[in-house]
């Protein structure tokens, strides 16, 4: 007898739990003690949207090898 077959999870269970996962860093980073991280989060996701709206590196290359 074969294994039964797996199926993907549903887009709105995926959704779903991309967004408790956000929700949860989120609440993490909100307590007073780790605060400090906030500007280091700011320029990640900065970073990030970034490299999203240009669609890769080739772009953004000059600019990240003048940061380092």
């Amino acid at each position: 007898m074969s294994p039964p077959a797996r199926t993907r999870p549903s887009f709105a269970r995926r959704v779903a739990a991309r967004c408790k996962t956000v929700l949860r860093l989120i609440g993490h980073f909100l307590h007073p003690a780790r605060f400090v991280l906030a500007p280091m989060l700011i320029v990640l996701l900065l970073a990030g949207v970034l490299l999203w709206l240009t669609g890769g590196l080739a772009y953004v290359a000059p600019f990240v090898y003048a940061l380092f």
